[in-house]
């Protein structure tokens, strides 16, 4: 029996690709339902104002007899916007959807608590990062949709390089579909030659070799990272600067004794074996002191780097990063 379309949904939840394929499953439940394909609305919080997401929801399409409303990031909702998101709830229209999504699980610090009690909790989907035993299992059956088997080590080694989200798992099992021929057995060789050696760098791979203290590693992954996209150079410090707070506090909970599963665990890290790896590396190799200092100097230096002139910015950067990392003294 085909699921009830409700008036409104709320998808929170770190695991953006069997989010997305929800709401994929849902824009085809509506067009089935009614003929023709939804009209498709997508706003954030902080560039529309909610009265226009409400007159859209309630003004009716001259193309299409549904519209499907998509609201991203509802952890940015401030209380008078939920409340007039309350007042609609009340008598919601018969021909529209609405959708809330944001990257927010329960239990974390900004998730929308008051907008998900404000719900029916049929309404309330959470989806939340898969479980390793369900990660071998989606990456076993990719690759037995395309003629392919991989042994254990090689989902182990696969597993532990990639992001744990359906989406960093299709990218990489896609990748090696392609580069492997049909019937072959993957094996840890395809993975370190196709996924090790051919991706491309991101602040997770900086991130990897920074707790290893890899200074020629972190400053080729920088330098690689600015070549393929220039505008770089004024995000990075920001975009490391959330692992590089949660390295501290990984530090100081292996220094009360904590093992480093559970250390994970407490800190709700992401990214399955390989960020554990990486984030233990780091708390063997940086004192807690070197950590906080690190991170006091990030900060100043990102303060610095918004007014300094475009062509030192990169040279300052690379600097900061011999100093943290060239240290032999553990404070």
């Amino acid at each position: 029996m085909p699921r009830k379309i409700l008036p409104v949904y709320f998808f929170p939840g770190p695991e953006v690709g069997r989010k997305r394929e929800r709401l994929e499953a849902l824009t085809k439940a509506l067009e089935m339902k009614d003929g023709t394909p939804p009209e498709v609305h997508r706003f954030y919080p902080y560039d529309s104002e909610t009265s226009e997401i409400i007159s859209i929801i309630m003004n009716g399409s001259l193309f299409s007899s549904r519209r499907l409303v998509i609201l991203s990031d509802a952890h940015a909702l401030k209380a008078a916007d939920i409340k007039i998101f309350k007042e609609y709830l009340a008598a919601p229209s018969p021909e529209a959807t609405l959708v809330f999504t944001s990257d927010e699980g329960p239990g974390s610090r900004n998730y929308p608590r008051s907008l998900a009690d404000a719900l029916p909790k049929n309404a309330v989907e959470v989806f939340w990062e898969m479980f390793e035993r369900d990660k071998r299992g989606w990456v076993m059956k990719f690759f037995q949709e395309k003629g392919l088997r991989a042994d254990n080590s090689a989902i182990d080694l696969l597993l532990d390089v990639t992001e744990g989200t359906t989406d960093a798992l299709r990218e990489a099992c896609d990748l090696l579909a392609f580069s492997v021929d049909s019937g072959h057995i993957i094996g840890e060789r395809e993975i370190d030659r196709v996924l090790e050696h051919g991706r491309d760098e991101t602040v997770y791979s900086l991130f990897d070799r920074f707790c290893r203290r890899d200074i020629n590693g972190v400053l080729e992954s920088y330098r690689k990272m600015l070549h393929s996209d220039p505008g770089l150079v004024d995000r990075i410090l920001s975009l490391l600067a959330e692992p590089l707070t949660r390295l501290g506090e990984f530090s100081v909970l292996i220094g009360r004794g904590l093992q480093s599963a559970d250390a994970a665990k407490e800190l709700k890290l992401r990214g399955g074996k390989r960020a554990v790896r990486a984030y233990n590396d780091g708390a063997h190799r940086f004192s807690t002191n070197e950590l906080r200092l690190a991170l006091r100097q990030l900060i100043n230096l990102e303060s610095w780097l918004r007014n300094a002139p475009r062509e030192l910015r990169s040279g300052k950067t690379e600097l900061w990063f011999c100093h943290v990392l060239s240290r032999s003294n553990r404070s």
